[in-house]
């Protein structure tokens, strides 16, 4: 049985891709739990708390790939518990 992690996920968003609730709906490699947004003229960013079941090194591994899709960058750092 694979043991459940958290991890808050820091995603940037420059020069207008979209960045909201919807854009997060397929997060691979885990479910999002909570996020909270920030926007200004030119950039947004979300802390996105995140369970999953992989290591912290795969899931930001999986995550850059996804979210250089969609035109962001991202780094992952773990929590000892529930968002």
């Amino acid at each position: 049985m694979r043991r459940t992690r958290w991890s808050v996920a820091v995603i940037l968003s420059l020069n207008g891709a979209s960045l909201d609730s919807a854009a997060l709906a397929d997060v691979p490699l885990g479910k999002l739990v909570r996020a909270e947004f920030a926007r200004g003229e030119r950039a947004a960013c979300v802390a996105a708390t995140l369970e999953h079941e992989c290591n912290v090194k795969e899931l930001l591994r999986v995550l850059r790939v996804w979210a250089a899709g969609k035109g962001w960058k991202v780094t992952v750092a773990p929590l000892k518990g529930p968002g």
